[in-house]
């Protein structure tokens, strides 16, 4: 019979506590702002479906292998690639602990904006216009993606308090998070179902709602559609991304997988609908207030949770602070959550792999590491700090992303391999598992992500990506592109640590 690896770790005090910790790391800003706008672009209830169909038939799959290697390897993740594929498995090991450390340096000014935000929502301060407010008073944007222009205060100070909030979560390890869990990942869901039940009752919001629920069957059989809907399913789950099998190091040997991976793959699901709705509730009666379609309302990325929504905000019949508190809130905490799991990741990560940080204390390490990123933060604090951000997670999500991420999942399917994870997931859990598993991890999963990578890039080499010039593009997409692969490549050349 199959055995668990013995661990010394400190467990999760219950096996809820690991479900709502990753649900927290992988409901993240791209449920509030990219699902929405992808439903609206995407044929509505059409993307919907595909979606689905992506989210059961890969990325429920995946994520209990994710589950199962952390439960059941709890070695920290560099180490058990190099193990089971040596150099290339650390030099996809290193490509995504490099991806979460530059995404670090990002993904922390947007929770900085949505706490800017929160400070003016006591007087609704962009009530004359959120897009000056959001251009001009926030990120005080230059016209020029070359031109710095200086830092934003509002930003410098929102990213203190955020790496504060994030030091504060993790500085104990798994003892506070149980702790900030508990309210981190709740808020989410208790004010996201605030704000839909309250559009219900605002006139307009049915058109907001037929948007997403109204099925476009012209594009069923789109490529793009599924092919939006699969990257949608695999980033906002965090597959790849290491922290379901870092979480799950801490599970007890008998936790059940499937069970654990369905609550966290729907519970995240639950997170993006939920915004989906709110928002477009509230976006139709914006629409019908202002005489506009609802076309001319919605917005995609940043500008959707940051002008359309603060806009909507605005023109409720009532309680547009408390509203506003409380969808700010929701950015906020939705943003912590997954900043503290990844940067918890790239803590563990670098005090294993370099025995001279281990003689240091794990809380001061875990200080040292967030003064850096709020350095690495501050590059995207200025007046250019938009157009940064977009050029380099494009970088990310296009392109490095599925280079880490596709050797990632061939070593699980081919040199763990996969029918020995099946094995312990069915060891543990109350539903069985059959042979298909085997096959998602060895062929479907890789040939998929394969075909949908080369599909996109003669797309992306047909223009600059974002009209931006070469010499931008150079420094903020494919230099980080390049230097990621690099460096990825020298550490790759050095032993594990342990």
């Amino acid at each position: 019979m199959l055995k668990f690896m013995t661990t010394k770790h400190a467990l999760w005090q219950s096996k809820w506590f690991f479900v709502l910790a990753s649900v927290g790391a992988a409901a993240g800003l791209g449920n509030l702002w990219r699902f929405p706008y992808m439903v609206y672009e995407n044929g509505g209830a059409v993307f919907i479906l595909a979606y689905i169909v992506c989210l059961f038939l890969l990325v429920i799959p995946l994520m209990m292998v994710e589950v199962a290697i952390g439960q059941t390897e709890r070695q920290e993740f560099i180490t058990l690639l190099s193990n089971k594929a040596g150099w290339v498995g650390r030099f996809a090991g290193w490509m995504m602990i490099l991806v979460i450390i530059v995404l670090l340096g990002y993904y922390t000014p947007v929770a900085a904006w949505g706490l800017d935000y929160l400070f003016h929502s006591i007087d609704v301060s962009w009530s004359n216009g959120a897009e000056s407010f959001f251009y001009e008073k926030i990120l005080d944007l230059t016209d020029e993606p070359s031109t710095f222009g200086g830092f934003s205060t509002p930003v410098v100070w929102g990213l203190v308090v955020s790496y504060l909030a994030v030091f504060f979560s993790i500085f104990q390890g798994i003892k506070s998070i149980s702790r900030v869990i508990k309210w981190t990942v709740s808020l989410p869901f208790v004010l996201l179902t605030i704000l839909f039940i309250n559009s219900l009752f605002l006139p307009g919001s049915t058109d907001g709602f037929l948007y997403l629920l109204i099925p476009d069957w012209s594009q069923v059989l789109t490529i793009s559609v599924w092919k939006n809907a699969a990257s949608q399913a695999f980033l906002s789950a965090n597959i790849g991304l290491i922290i379901t099998i870092f979480y799950a190091r801490f599970n007890t040997e008998h936790n059940d997988i499937v069970k654990s991976t369905l609550f966290i793959a729907l519970g995240n699901a639950a997170v993006s609908f939920l915004a989906a709705f709110a928002i477009f509730g509230t976006l139709g009666h914006t629409a019908l207030a202002q005489g506009k379609a609802i076309t001319d309302v919605v917005a995609s990325g940043p500008t959707l949770a940051f002008v359309a929504f603060p806009d909507a905000l605005a023109t409720l019949p009532f309680g547009q602070s408390i509203f506003s508190i409380l969808f700010f809130i929701t950015i906020f905490t939705l943003a912590v959550d997954t900043i503290f799991a990844a940067l918890e990741v790239v803590v563990a990560t670098i005090n294993t792999q370099f025995q001279s940080l281990q003689k240091i204390k794990y809380q001061l390490l875990t200080a040292l590491c967030c003064g850096l990123f709020f350095l690495w933060s501050l590059a995207f604090a200025g007046g250019n700090g938009l157009y940064r951000l977009d050029a380099i997670d494009h970088a990310l999500w296009a392109h490095v992303f599925f280079w880490a991420v596709i050797p990632q999942i061939i070593i699980f399917g081919w040199k763990i391999p996969v029918s020995i994870l099946r094995e312990r997931i069915n060891l543990s859990s109350s539903i069985h598992i059959g042979r298909w598993l085997d096959s998602i991890m060895k062929w479907v999963g890789p040939l998929f992500l394969i075909t949908l990578y080369l599909s996109s890039l003669p797309a992306e080499f047909a223009e600059p990506y974002g009209g931006y010039d070469a010499e931008f593009l150079t420094y903020w997409m494919y230099g980080p592109m390049v230097g990621i692969a690099v460096l990825s490549a020298i550490l790759a050349f050095r032993k594990n640590a342990s």
